[in-house]
This record gives structure tokens, sequence and C-alpha cells, in this order.
């Protein structure tokens, strides 16, 4: 006997479940990311701010606000992305509180990629990129029940989803 279309989505594992980290994972790593992008702004990090010839205590604390807005909006497009995904899959979930802090991890882990001091050119960009889509699908990887393939789509399609809106902003600024 076949079980319902809603048996069967119930008994789906969570998307978010505590068994991949729990809070204390997320919570480190997120930590140590963060400390290295407070190291990078305050020591006037050229990953972070090219190649200026002075960077003021004020230029640093103005970066860390900067980054701190980053960080939150980020980390909430990243909480819709994944919610998207689950209704994509046709998953609940989970702990959204938990998987908010996940997303946390994961976009300060990928900020803190930017804080390597490479010189500012297209190779700097394309090398930066990949580590980040690395650590991205790594991230999604570990902290979610994901596999690898759909980890690299999802991660892909927040790419994409991020240019989109980058592009979008220029063309706001243009027509202002």
């Amino acid at each position: 006997m076949e079980k319902s279309p809603d048996i069967q989505r119930q008994s789906k594992k969570p998307f978010s479940n505590s068994n991949q980290g729990g809070h204390l994972l997320p919570a480190v790593l997120a930590t140590a990311g963060f400390g290295v992008v407070l190291y990078g702004i305050f020591t006037g990090s050229s990953g972070l701010y090219g190649d200026a010839p002075k960077i003021t205590f004020s230029d640093g604390l103005y970066e860390f606000w900067r980054e701190l807005v980053r960080l939150v909006v980020f980390s909430l497009l990243l909480l819709g992305a994944v919610r998207i995904h689950c209704w994509r899959l046709q998953v609940p979930l989970g702990k959204v509180l938990l998987a908010a802090l996940r997303c946390l991890a994961i976009v300060v882990l990928i900020e803190a990629v930017r804080v390597l001091q490479l010189d500012h050119n297209i190779s700097r960009l394309l090398l930066i990129s990949l580590a980040q889509s690395v650590v991205c699908v790594a991230a999604v990887t570990v902290f979610f029940a994901s596999t690898i393939r759909d980890s690299i789509v999802f991660t892909l399609g927040c790419t994409i989803g991020v240019a989109l809106l980058w592009l979008g902003a220029h063309v706001g600024i243009w027509i202002i």
C-alpha cells in the first residue's frame, strides 16, 4: 500500500536538523570567520580595501558597519533561498533558528575568503569566486541535509541570484 503524498512529505527528513553539528558548530565557525573578517578590516587588508594608500581607524569602523549590514542582508537572503529550496524539494525546513544560524555561518565563511590579499585583477576575481563557491558548497553540504549535487545546484542558483541583484542595483544607480 502506497503512502499518500502528505504522509510522504511529512516523513521526509528536515533540511535543517540538529544531527549536523547542532548550534555549536555553526556558532564556532561563524565566530572564527568573523574574527578573520575583523582582522582584515582593522589591519587594512588589500582584499577588502584594494590599493588604498592608508587606512585610518575611522575607515575601519565604517567598513566594520558596512560588513555587519552585508552579513545580515546576505544571511537573510540565504535563509530565504534555503526556504525556497525546501519548497522546491518538498521537504520541511526544520528549526528556523538553527537554519538562520547556519546561514549566518555560511555567509561569514564566504566573506572571510575576501580577506585574501591578492593583486586586484581578473585572476583575483576568478580565484576568490571559485574559493567562495567551494566554501559555500562544502558548508551547505555539512550544515544541511543535502547531497553534493544539490549543494552545487543551490550554490549556483544563489550565485546567479546575487549577480542579478548586483546588476539590478547598478542599473538603479545608473538610472538615478
